[in-house]
């Protein structure tokens, strides 16, 4: 008996009781559809930071920040030390820390970054409004319309977020490219205000990062910082908040490496992966929980399959004891109803995906139009071939295994008896 044809009497066998059937390939596709989904949005957020951290920076870049107060590794409070002067010098980086990073070796392009607090814009129709933005200092955000903002130089130019176009007066995104706007910022020490112009070089799309926050090219970031700096002393002007640097070999291993040699420094560095590390972990705590439900569902999916095949067995009994009179050995009559099995996981779970598919355009479509909009690029649910490979396998080896038992029953039956069998 070649395999074809025991998988064609398995197919014909299978179908003799439809009723009892259907409702066990229903069980299996609820699973695997709850699975499906499931894996689907974890697939769909994943896939946006993933594109939110390609277009906001690089890996290889790093923000790095004095750590101060309690001491990392005790929490207790930190000893006073001379050498490293007061509270505010240990807050800030000053020139002397930032020649010091410089000299690392393990680090190249390092900046301070600069506070630069803008009061507000005003567009053509003259209306002012607050605005979050900073230097571009290792970012690069994803854009709507036009370029980046300079990262070098003197000129005075801005990223604008896409909810200020319509607001300072543009029609457009297409139309703010390359009119000029008034950025006013203020003296710390006066409170003096002054008005500078910046060129509009680009809208960037809406996203989970950089939330409503505007780029400002290094020349405007420059122009900002010396306002706000106006009539503080010379020692003050030269602090900074923290820096921003490229690690050389950014490799997993290096950039700990790295992260280690700062800590000694007293320092806390930070890679946007870091950032994003705890969102990650609560969507794949989320989707994992769901996963779990439908974990459940093949599970009774399964105790569904031992019950088809065991009634299956009991039905043909005098049929099984026949084809082994004949010479059938016990193998291929195992062989037979693990078929059986693997046919329903496999119509369980390709049905399951099938339906998880078309589910997910409609999910898709109603987030796009909810609470998704808005956000450009992100689809909620997406399907990967090695995800719906990797659900259609898993549902076959439940079922194959489901489906043991009825098999090995069916292949140790006395042909003698089972021929008696009423």
């Amino acid at each position: 008996m070649k395999f074809s044809d025991i998988l064609r009497s398995a197919n014909t066998n299978l179908w003799h009781n439809k009723g009892r059937t259907i409702l066990t390939v229903v069980a299996v596709m609820i699973g695997a559809l709850t699975i499906a989904i499931t894996l689907g949005i974890n697939n769909g957020v994943n896939d946006y930071v993933s594109k939110q951290v390609a277009n906001v920076g690089r890996k290889d870049v790093m923000q790095i920040i004095p750590s101060t107060g309690a001491d990392q590794k005790t929490d207790a409070p930190k000893k006073y030390d001379a050498n490293r002067g007061s509270a505010t010098d240990q807050e800030n980086i000053t020139p002397k820390k930032l020649k010091k990073l410089k000299a690392m070796k393990s680090l190249k392009n390092v900046q301070p970054i600069q506070d630069s607090s803008i009061d507000y814009v005003q567009g053509p129709n003259h209306s002012k409004y607050i605005i979050q933005a900073q230097p571009p200092t290792g970012v690069n955000v994803d854009l709507k319309q036009g370029r980046q903002a300079a990262k070098k130089g003197t000129n005075s130019e801005i990223v604008l977020a896409s909810d200020y176009v319509k607001v300072l007066g543009f029609k457009s995104a297409k139309q703010a490219i390359g009119k000029t706007i008034k950025v006013a910022a203020s003296a710390q020490a006066t409170n003096q205000q002054t008005v500078v112009s910046a060129k509009i070089v680009g809208v960037r799309n809406p996203s989970i990062l950089l939330a409503g926050q505007s780029i400002i090219s290094q020349g405007l970031a420059d122009k900002v910082s010396d306002i706000n700096q106006t009539g503080l002393p010379a020692k003050m002007k030269q602090n900074y908040y923290g820096a921003t640097a490229t690690v050389k070999n950014p490799t997993d291993a290096n950039i700990a490496k790295v992260k280690k040699q700062l800590a000694d420094q007293g320092y806390q560095a930070l890679t946007l992966q870091d950032t994003i590390s705890n969102l990650r972990q609560i969507v794949n705590a989320i989707t994992g929980v769901l996963i779990v439900f439908g974990a459940i569902a093949l599970l009774a999916a399964s105790f569904g399959v031992i019950n088809t095949l065991y009634m299956s067995v009991r039905d043909r009994t005098r049929e099984i004891g026949l084809m082994k009179a004949l010479g059938l050995s016990r193998g291929k009559v195992f062989l037979t109803f693990s078929c059986e099995s693997l046919l329903i996981g496999l119509i369980g779970s390709v049905m399951g995906i099938l339906l998880a598919a078309g589910l997910g355009k409609i999910l898709n479509q109603v987030a796009a139009n909810s609470f998704l909009k808005g956000l450009a690029g992100f689809t909620l649910v997406q399907f990967t071939w090695s995800s719906v490979l990797l659900i259609v396998l898993v549902i076959l080896l439940i079922a194959f295994l489901a489906g043991t038992l009825p098999a090995r029953r069916a292949a140790k039956l006395d042909p003698m008896t089972a021929l008696r069998y009423e």
